[in-house]
């Protein structure tokens, strides 16, 4: 029996990629660990995990949930966004990195 907490082989992948990619985002942006940490008020440790792929598997769960609903996790995170009237990009409602 599979487990619910154990996402799927391509969920990881895309987990994967989508950590890479934000990493990437950081890099260009010449932002450090700590100064993304102070900034976002995201725990250092945690976007370290998340940066080496050692994440809270929960999105995983997240994109099979999704998929198993006939929907694309980027259709519900769209949706979610126009509902809580928050733009793509925008920073958290935080300090600013930028």
């Amino acid at each position: 029996m599979h487990s619910l907490f154990v996402p799927s082989q391509k969920a990881e992948e895309m987990v994967t990629y989508m950590a890479e990619l934000l990493r990437k985002r950081r890099d260009a942006l010449d932002a450090s660990l700590s100064a993304l940490s102070v900034t976002s008020d995201l725990d250092r440790a945690a976007l370290k995990r998340a940066e080496t792929c050692e994440r809270v598997p929960s999105i995983g769960f997240w994109i099979d949930w999704a998929d198993s609903l006939g929907l694309s996790l980027e259709e519900i995170i769209l949706e979610a966004r126009k509902k809580a009237k928050k733009k793509a990009g925008e920073p958290p409602e935080r300090r600013k990195l930028l």
